[in-house]
């Protein structure tokens, strides 16, 4: 048993929901969730205010200039995602949220070679979800009932990568609607200059890039809280 985490025998054990939740809690709480990132693998967290959460046109004109391959064919990617001014009203309630990021072997992500190491490339994204969906998730016990997560890339490649979305399908929905999320560029999260503000070392890649000369690739999630 460990109480001190809300755990019983794996179960979760709720908060009774507080409105308004003290400001002491909601401060140890967002410490708890950015540690939380860490000691699951995140390469680092941060707690960022809500207003610190850009959203640019540009960024979703990008998937479809040139068109992403991934354009159209899941529920959680344009055009189908949250357009950008649901986005900017979603954020704008929120005050506080998680940023984090995980790092990606160069090899694995960028450069002619990055398709020989789809398993690698996997096993960091599955990393990556497990992180993003958890700490959404132990919010949402915690109280915070309106906690949302944004993820990386597209969850298709991820969860289906060989069948159509089931949740573009008529009568149907996600195949795993807990795990599944739009990725932050995909309802306009301009994720290059937020992470280059806080001072993390992101680069553009793609098949182009030199992987000789760039340390890692940057994977980076983002839970609104409160």
């Amino acid at each position: 048993m460990n109480r001190k985490m809300g755990l019983v025998e794996g179960r979760i054990i709720p908060r009774k929901i507080a409105v308004p939740v003290p400001p002491s809690r909601i401060r140890k709480d967002l410490e708890r969730y950015r540690t939380m990132a860490l000691e699951m693998g995140a390469a680092d967290a941060a707690i960022i205010p809500s207003r610190e959460v850009l959203i640019d046109e540009r960024v979703r004109a990008k998937c479809m200039f040139p068109r992403c391959r991934s354009y159209g064919t899941s529920m959680n990617c344009p055009p189908f995602a949250p357009d950008l001014d649901f986005a900017r009203r979603l954020v704008s309630k929120y005050r506080s949220a998680v940023l984090f990021c995980v790092k990606g072997s160069r090899e694995h992500f960028a450069g002619q070679d990055q398709a020989t190491f789809q398993k690698e490339k996997d096993e960091t994204k599955f990393l990556f979800n497990r992180i993003c969906t958890e700490i959404e998730s132990r919010a949402f016990y915690d109280g915070y009932h309106l906690a949302l997560a944004f993820g990386h890339g597209t969850c298709k490649s991820l969860w289906c990568p060989d069948v159509a979305c089931a949740g573009l399908e008529p009568g149907k929905g996600c195949r795993f609607p807990l795990k599944s999320r739009s990725s932050m560029e995909a309802v306009g999260m301009d994720v290059f200059t937020m992470v280059a503000r806080r001072g993390w070392e992101i680069y553009p890649v793609a098949e182009r890039v030199d992987v000789a000369e760039i340390p890692h690739v940057l994977l980076v999630g983002l839970v609104l809280i409160v």
